[in-house]
């Protein structure tokens, strides 16, 4: 319940303090996701398809941010919540430990693999 009430608080805070996206925001994701702090690229590999060093040991694989669908949903805010606290039941934790611009950067940074605009 309580982990529920903060999804909730960090959800409605996101929204209302979305940056717009630019080449600075972007790179900076990129640094946080290939860095060791958030450590992303281990387990979603440098491309985003879900090929990380260590994804052989995780099951389920990690997610493939090119085709699969995002189970926390797609919107923006809703990466930015999934990054914050992670996904219940799943090898997804949570980062809030990373400064909320950081958070930020790799929402948008880890959208742009789908897109195709990294």
């Amino acid at each position: 319940m309580i982990a529920c009430l903060a999804g909730v608080a960090i959800a409605a805070r996101a929204v209302a303090r979305t940056p717009s996206p630019s080449p600075e925001l972007l790179a900076k994701g990129k640094a946080a996701y290939e860095g060791s702090a958030a450590g992303c690229a281990a387990c979603h590999g440098l491309t985003g398809e879900g090929n990380g060093p260590v994804a052989f040991a995780i099951k389920p694989p990690p997610r493939n941010f090119v085709r699969d669908e995002f189970k926390g949903g797609d919107k923006v805010e809703q990466v930015f919540t999934t990054i914050s606290l992670g996904l219940p039941n799943t090898k997804m934790v949570g980062y809030p430990q990373l400064p909320e611009p950081d958070r930020w950067a790799l929402a948008y940074y880890v959208l742009a693999f789908r897109a195709g605009r990294k």
